[in-house]
């Protein structure tokens, strides 16, 4: 079961906007970048994909379309920026004209939007529509998982096959029962959170116990699978800092992680970028949005070979 805690570790928090003029707007998203405890990332409000928080431009925004239909629990996370306080006195207040320092305070006291994480995720409503939030999709096609331009088909195919024949006769001898009981260490590594929640979604949705870990970028996992062990990786390609790709050539100069299966997650179906992946030690590639089969395709490969040959 994922906590609360859990979760938070590697977080960003997404701050929606309403009613901001351009050079408020501009102003704003530099001072975020001066946080040194949480990282900021502004976004236009949706109704339907809420954010962390809501910064509202003045107080007769507070009547714009959408904003009455928040639930409940919500209400404390609007923020009214202007340069006198809301006569409403439930609402929090950022004074105007921005002043780094209060505007940090204020945005820090608050932790991401997470209200049901005492149960196991379910995302399908949470999901931000926009160019990092590609999530979980429907189950379409299988081909795209191995494919790759001529000359590399042999490399792009999954690194585990070739332990086909051997994880077959195991499960001949009953091994199928002792990867159900095992339990896994997982690492995701992604910038964008509601793809770490719905990674998170699918994980805990299998049949054996996952403990999840997230990373915002690649410096960050770096520090991760140096203090930790985990038994396979989720990499993302396009992040903030070094790609997926120099994190990976990086993870897979430390020793420890040279036989542990990493999964890179890229929104481009380029072949060249799986060859990319392969080239920088990649164990195979999942293009997002992530079709179901692909991911349960994946998955029962990585699991059964953690389980029966990573640690032989």
């Amino acid at each position: 079961m994922l906590t609360r805690k859990q979760f938070i570790q590697g977080c960003s928090m997404h701050i929606g906007t309403l009613g901001f003029p351009e050079d408020q707007l501009k102003k704003l998203e530099k001072i975020l970048t001066l946080s040194k405890q949480k990282s900021f990332t502004l976004c236009s409000f949706d109704p339907v994909s809420l954010p962390d928080l809501m910064l509202v431009f003045g107080e007769d925004n507070l009547d714009a379309d959408g904003l009455a239909e928040l639930p409940d629990d919500f209400a404390e996370r609007i923020v009214v920026v202007s340069r006198k306080a809301p006569a409403r006195e439930d609402l929090h207040h950022i004074k105007l004209p921005f002043i780094s320092s209060r505007v940090i305070r204020t945005l820090e006291r608050f932790e991401p939007y997470l209200p049901t994480l005492n149960e196991p995720l379910d995302i399908e409503q949470e999901v931000v529509a926009d160019e990092q939030a590609e999530v979980l999709a429907e189950p379409l096609h299988e081909e795209s998982l191995e494919a790759v331009q001529p000359g590399a088909e042999e490399a792009s195919e999954n690194r585990f096959s070739k332990y086909d024949a051997q994880i077959q006769a195991l499960r001949e001898r009953g091994s199928d029962q002792a990867v159900a009981e095992r339990s896994y260490r997982v690492l995701v590594v992604d910038d964008s959170v509601p793809m770490q929640q719905a990674l998170a979604k699918a994980l805990h949705a299998l049949e054996y116990p996952v403990e999840i870990s997230f990373a915002d970028d690649g410096e960050a996992a770096l520090a991760e699978v140096s203090s930790q062990t985990y038994d396979f990786i989720f990499l993302d390609i396009m992040m903030p800092g070094i790609d997926g790709f120099e994190t990976c050539t990086r993870m897979r100069a430390i020793p420890e992680l040279k036989k542990t299966p990493i999964i890179m997650l890229s929104s481009k179906s380029s072949p060249l970028d799986e060859v990319k992946g392969i080239m920088a030690g990649s164990s195979t590639y999942l293009t997002k949005p992530i079709q179901t089969d692909e991911f349960s395709k994946v998955i029962k490969r990585v699991t059964r070979w953690v389980s029966e040959f990573k640690k032989a």
